[in-house]
């Protein structure tokens, strides 16, 4: 057993017999001076100078009079001279001399960085040993730090390895790990592994290693000490001891280091013990004291077991032990936190003694505190309260008071507290003061960006470090580090309405995970001194399987708040994520935090403001001087290619139109990198003696301010190109048209100057610009389509890198703007005309290579490619306008695209490119211009092979292409002398020649042609010519070839290829339609007479409406005109659709007719009722065909002026029946009862046509006047109620409704006494027929019996007078 009331027995081992033994008068080791051993300091005079006094959050503030506490970086009491300058780890052995030291480097030189922001900077520390970096090793080990030496110790089960990490240097000697083995190493794997400590002294730092389970305790004074690979020499060397009295199970967990000479031992129980590694005189010893409290304590075996079991010396709870200040030399302070809230204050002397200051239970203030200054609510039976850490800060004070102030063991702290819970804990920071045995909280920090819940499994305990100045808390968790500000914000008018409105953001925090896939997670880490010189704080870290890295949180920039600084922003975390995210060193993992949440609004603004960074490399993470620009250009597309990864793998879907900004921008860069490579052969291959110019170098040059970023010629920046790639990428489509601008102006320089450019010049600019547009669109076309998915716009359906639709909502594409596609097309041609003046070059003096036109030529293809995709996206965006300007634009341009690309496509011949022309056109699917260059190709032909190979071509499009292909072979065929060709050589193609004859009505006399004679389809071949007439415009055409259309009828009813019903229906309406042509032509032969005198058409048209145009239309302007117009049409031959022979009949004026015309006249509104009832606008517009009826009997009532008919004084009986009877609304019923046609369609009584077509409403019942204008109907309506106007007055004053009852009776009469006559005309006839066949048959019989002929003569003769009575 073991007796607490006693020191611990150690044991020491045998010291060398030869050394000096030491005098109570010498000082100990750790104080002795030694001057050969004496270092330069590594730190300047400003290392302990007073830093800036910034204001803690909640008023702690930072004192640097004072040594620093455990828990800050500190210069250790027992070295002197300054920090221990020890950068060679060739540890020295005998009969080797010693290394000469080098001064330590700045701890910011070196390493790689792994992230960086304006906040901190995170730096993996290069002098790491490459076993340490494996995280494929299946050995244990953890390690400790020494930020005040510069070292580092990983303990293994069997050695202990040392190195120093602050050195930057790459020297082999320098870099190479210091590997102790342990003198009392464990052979089970599974044992905890040794614990081990490095020690400041006066010299060479020195090691502690304790065995937490055998309580076997090590101690070297020096490095120096632990060089010889000899066992028994490194046991010469040590002290060695054993920790008595550890309990059955019980290990030690933690080594706190306590100077002087002194550290504390944490065990498992909860138990301390003090270990002292000297006695009173500094002879090295072992010596170990459990901590208790002999307060109030009674004596006697029962008083010592007591003391053991007391909650004051065993506490099996206990959170964290630090070493605080120390007011007398060889006394020293140590705060222990319990998990469960309750603070100690130890006082401990180097000669063992020890003494409890303070003992508070912060538990409840602690809870109260998170409470309210945290804003959680506790749920003990969710959540539970637990202290993790805690670290001492510095009193600011001066003088006596400090010393005074320690003696009682007052003290700050700032403690980690938890509330634990199973999916959640939430993590806070308390700033407190321990003083009087009170404790009092000073300020709290909740942890809002890290609320992982603890991993019950898991042996690590979270741990707080705060770096002098203590303005930046770093918590450090198992695999990730959380950094908290203890800055306070300002108060501000600004910051109190925030306050007040409960929206002041928490001051700044943010966190850094390592990847959950690798196995790495802390195992050591420490604070670094203050770096003045760079104004930073920081610590380092210890990550199994990656090394050591350094945290540096960095000073606010000036004119920057403490307020500006609370916020994390989007932009921050995804910058990080974007350009550290793919390092080859994978440590960090920046994949959001659920508790870091921004607004889908905030993420899309600072992608597209971080790929605008990169854009114009304003970011600071790009370099924008680089010795390769393509090397800076490809970083910069693989930050952008980054950023949209990141976006996609870990935020919310974007918005489509930030998903097509960001494509956009890596397109941009993808071209700029293109072009760039062009423009460095460009360069390469210019001839510097002949001060030859580069077009792109020209370009920039002369490019307008507006449109790129100024280069400062001040600050050395003289190369326009390199500085254009640098900052103006994201305008990259002003660059594409000017390519082109700078051709003609480098021409036109040339002719101002009196300079001539010789062809081979010209060739080489207009090259160079070919290379500036095919590099910058192809690669962006190109880049667009591979990369739409990766972008999220998978969905998108595009070919060659244009969309099919979807434009509704974008902006305008870079790709397509409108001088892009002015240039593109204008360079394309520039090209070609170029190439075919060149083709014949030899490369003689003046004239390009023949590789250049080569060059030229084969590039004439692409640039007809771009310039047909530059096109086709420009008018299918214009037309997804809202606005009728941009759809009509885009109307007009994509008519213009289908013109230019057949020319572009078939002008590819002229520079010997036509298998590229014919490829074009079967990709856009151009069967004219397909057509064109077969064609071409044909006539151009040489040899009967090549006729062949075209020819099989030709016939291989009708199976690819169909329809599409038969229709532009057949339009080009058809259309001249070939015509007669294809009908008879078609044997080959005849299928797809019927079918599009039957599609065409245009052809459909050639159509007629082949459904006779290749198809014998005879009723096809009627049909078809029979549509045809409904199209044809000559009205002797459309007669002959209504007839022909009858007679194929005809045979196809003798084939049997139609039936009877169908015929009879189809020779009706060919009829009809003969009817009709046979009225226009009595027309055209009534009116022939009037223009025997005019000398051309316009004449011709002029006498007719002099003399048929001079009365009725007379003051009715739409209605005259459209008589002229019919007219014109009438005279050139044109056949007249029934409306227009309607107005003819119905408008002309009947002045001066002659005898001869009388019947026409008479009849001719009874010609437009009838032609009206054949025509099918009943069919078609049945309101269209009631308003045409109404006009012709209205037009035909007011011919006549029926107010003088009216007047019948003094006129007999005959008079007024010849006065009615000769009226047009007589001749025309009388015409109607001689045919019968009133009983289909009866007269129209005279008030019934009253205001027909003379409102808006009565015009709009007809389809014909849907889309016509209101102005032009208010016109007609005008013309037409000067008719109803004059009907009106004939109604009211000559009785015309009565006079036209007493007409119709009249006609009714004459028409049956006329039929009377007629049919005993028809009798008669008949009669004499019957009599002259009697006649005939006697005189016949006669005649051939007295055999004679010359009675022939006379019955001949007798047969003329009878058939003329």
């Amino acid at each position: 057993m073991f007796s607490p009331d006693a020191a611990a027995p150690v044991s020491v081992a045998a010291r060398n017999p030869r050394r000096r033994q030491r005098t109570p008068s010498d000082d100990s080791v750790a104080l002795r001076h030694n001057p050969k051993r004496l270092r330069r300091s590594g730190l300047t005079s400003e290392t302990f100078q007073r830093p800036e006094p910034t204001k803690p959050n909640g008023h702690i503030e930072p004192v640097d009079e004072e040594p620093h506490a455990n828990g800050h970086a500190k210069r250790p009491s027992g070295q002197r001279n300054g920090t221990l300058d020890t950068t060679n780890l060739a540890i020295r052995h005998r009969g080797v001399k010693k290394v000469d030291r080098e001064r330590r480097t700045s701890k910011i030189d070196g390493g790689t960085e792994l992230t960086r922001n304006e906040n901190y900077v995170v730096t993996q520390l290069l002098t790491t040993p490459e076993s340490f970096q494996d995280y494929h090793s299946s050995e244990k080990w953890h390690g400790e730090i020494s930020t005040s030496l510069g070292y580092a110790l990983a303990m293994t089960q069997s050695q202990a390895i040392i190195w120093r990490y602050m050195e930057r240097t790459t020297s082999a000697e320098h870099s190479r790990p210091f590997t102790v083995k342990l003198l009392h190493p464990s052979t089970n794997p599974r044992r905890l592994l040794p614990l081990g400590i490095l020690v400041p002294t006066s010299a060479e730092p020195a090691l502690l290693v304790v065995m937490p389970t055998s309580g076997k305790v090590t101690y070297w004074e020096s490095l120096s000490s632990v060089a010889s690979v000899d066992s028994t020499r490194q046991k010469q060397q040590s002290v060695q001891g054993t920790v008595s009295g550890m309990m059955s199970g019980e290990v030690i967990t933690k080594i706190t280091e306590a100077e002087p000479r002194g550290f504390v031992l944490t065990f498992s129980t909860g138990r301390l013990a003090h270990l002292i590694v000297s006695d009173p005189q500094g002879k090295p010893s072992i010596n170990v004291q459990y901590l208790r409290d002999n307060s109030g304590q009674s004596g006697g075996m029962f008083g010592s077991l007591r003391s053991v079991f007391s909650n004051a010396g065993w506490r099996k709870d206990v959170a964290a032990v630090r070493a605080g200040d120390s007011y007398q030399r060889g006394q020293r302070y140590i705060v222990v936190a319990t998990t469960k809230g309750t603070f100690q204050v130890w006082d401990l002397n180097w000669n063992g003694a020890h003494t409890l200051v303070v003992d508070v239970d912060a538990k409840e203030d602690l809870l109260k505190a998170l409470i309210e200054g945290a804003d959680v609510f506790h749920d003990h039976g969710e959540h539970l309260f637990e202290v993790l850490d805690f670290v001492i800060l510095p009193i600011r004070d001066t003088g006596k008071g400090i010393a005074k102030l320690n003696k009682t063991g007052c003290c700050k702290l700032m403690a980690l507290t938890v509330l634990k819970g199973v999916e959640s804990s939430k993590f806070a920071l308390l700033g407190l003061t321990l003083a009087n045995g009170n404790v009092t909280i000073d300020v709290v920090h909740p942890v809002s960006c890290y609320k992982t819940s603890m991993d019950p499994d898991s042996q690590f305990i979270p741990q707080v470090l705060v770096p002098e100045p203590a303005q930046t808390a770093f918590v450090i968790f198992e695999k990730s580090i959380v950094l908290v500000s203890l800055v306070e914000i300002e108060e501000t008018p600004s910051s109190q309405l925030q306050m007040e409105a409960r929206t002041l953001p928490d001051p700044f925090q943010d966190t850094i995970d390592f990847r959950k896939t690798k196995p790495y997670r802390v195992v050591g880490c420490a604070s670094e001194a203050y770096d003045r010189s760079h104004a930073q704080s920081a610590c380092v870290l210890m990550i199994y399987g990656f090394g050591l890295i350094r945290i540096a949180a960095l000073p606010m920039t000036e004119g920057q708040s403490a307020l500006e600084r609370a916020t994390v922003t989007a932009k921050t975390k995804i910058e990080q994520a974007v350009f550290f995210g793919n390092l080859q060193q994978d440590l960090l993992d920046f994949t959001p935090r659920p508790e870091m949440y921004f607004a889908p609004e905030d993420v899309e603004a600072a992608a597209l403001s971080i790929a605008r960074s990169i854009m114009d490399s304003s970011s600071a993470y790009i370099n924008s001087l680089n010795p390769s620009m393509d090397q800076q250009l490809q970083r910069r597309s693989t930050a952008l290619a980054d950023l949209n990864k990141h976006l996609r793998q870990h935020y919310r879907p974007l918005s489509r139109l930030t998903r097509w900004q960001l494509l956009w921008n890596a397109e941009k860069m993808a071209s700029a990198k293109a072009i760039w490579r062009c423009y460095n052969t460009a360069i390469a291959q210019k001839d510097s003696g002949l001060g030859e110019k580069v077009v792109l170098a020209e370009l920039i040059e002369a490019m307008h301010e507006d449109l790129k970023t100024e280069n400062q010629p001040e600050h050395s920046e003289t190369d326009g190109v390199r500085h254009w790639f640098i900052h103006d990428v994201w305008r990259l489509e002003y660059i594409l048209p000017w390519a082109q601008n700078m051709v003609e102006l480098l021409f036109r320089e040339s002719v101002e100057d009196h300079k001539e450019l010789n062809q081979a010049t010209q060739c080489k600019y207009v090259s160079e610009a070919n290379d500036i547009q095919l590099a910058g669109l192809e690669t962006a076309f190109q880049f667009r389509e591979a990369n739409a998915a990766a972008y999220g716009l998978e969905d998108e359906t595009m070919v060659d890198g244009v969309l099919l639709q979807g434009y509704e909502g974008l902006p305008e594409i870079w790709t397509s703007i409108a001088i892009i596609v002015s240039r593109v097309k204008t360079q394309t041609d520039i090209s070609r005309e170029l190439t075919r003046l060149n083709e014949d070059a030899e490369g003689i003096e003046g004239e390009p290579s023949s590789n250049l036109v080569l060059k030229l030529a084969s590039e004439n293809p692409r640039q007809v490619q771009i310039c047909c995709q530059t096109y086709i996206e420009r008018f299918r965006w214009l037309k997804s306008r809202s606005d009728a300007d941009s759809k009509n634009g885009g109307e007009k341009l994509m008519r213009d695209h289908f013109a230019v690309r057949k020319i572009l496509f078939a002008s590819l011949s002229d520079v010997g490119q036509p298998e590229k022309g014919i490829q074009l056109a079967e990709k856009y699917h151009d069967m004219e211009a397909l057509v064109t260059i077969i064609d071409q190709e044909m006539e151009s032909a040489d040899s009967d092979e090549t006729i062949q190979l075209l020819e099989e071509r030709i016939h291989s499009y009708f199976v690819k292409f169909g329809t599409t292909w038969a229709n532009a072979f057949f339009v080009k065929r058809l259309n001249g002398d070939t015509a007669v060709e294809v009908l008879n050589n078609n044997a080959n193609f005849r299928r797809h020649l019927t079918n599009f004859l039957r599609r065409q009505p245009t052809y459909a006399k050639l159509g007629w042609i082949n459904e006779v004679s290749s198809e014998q389809n005879y009723a096809t071949a009627a049909d078809t010519l029979n549509l045809a007439q409904k199209q044809e415009t000559n009205l002797w055409s459309k007669k002959i070839g209504l007839s022909m259309g009858k007679l194929t009828l005809l045979a196809a009813n003798a084939k049997g290829q139609v039936g009877e019903k169908k015929s009879k229906a189809a020779s009706r309406t060919i009829d009809e339609n003969v009817a009709m042509i046979a009225v226009q032509e009595k027309l055209y032969k009534y009116i022939k007479p009037t223009i025997s005198d005019a000398i051309d058409a316009e004449a011709e048209a002029d006498l007719a409406m002099q003399r048929y145009g001079a009365k009725f239309v007379r003051g009715k302007p739409i209605l005259r005109n459209a008589l002229e117009a019919h007219l014109r049409k009438m005279l050139a031959m044109e056949a007249l659709p029934a409306d227009a022979l309607v107005d003819i009949l119905t408008l002309i004026d009947d002045e001066g007719r002659q005898s001869d015309d009388e019947d026409f006249m008479g009849t001719r509104f009874f010609s437009a009722l009838k032609i009206l009832s054949l025509s099918p606008i009943g069919t078609d517009d049945p309101g269209r065909e009631e308003l045409l009826e109404k006009f012709i009997w209205r037009r035909c009532m007011i011919q006549d002026n029926w107010e003088a008919i009216n007047c019948t004084e003094l006129k007999d009986d005959t008079q007024v029946e010849v006065e009615t009877g000769a009226t047009a609304l007589f001749k025309t019923l009388r015409e109607g009862y001689k045919t019968g046609f009133w009983d289909k369609s009866p007269p129209i009584p005279p008030a019934s046509l009253l205001e027909a077509g003379t409102s808006m409403p009565s015009l709009r019942i007809s389809s014909h006047f849907t889309n016509t204008p209101d102005n032009v109907l208010t016109a007609l309506m005008r013309d037409l109620v000067k008719e109803d106007d004059l009907l009106e007055k004939y109604l009211e004053k000559g009785r015309l409704e009565e006079w036209s009852k007493g007409v119709v009776d009249a006609a009714r009469a004459s028409a049956r006494e006329e039929a009377d006559r007629e049919g005993e005309e028809r009798l008669r006839r008949r009669n004499a027929e019957k009599d002259l066949k009697r006649r005939l048959g006697k005189k016949d019989r006669e005649a051939f019996g007295r055999g004679g002929g010359d009675e022939n003569m006379e019955i001949d003769g007798e047969v003329d007078v009878i058939m003329d009575m």
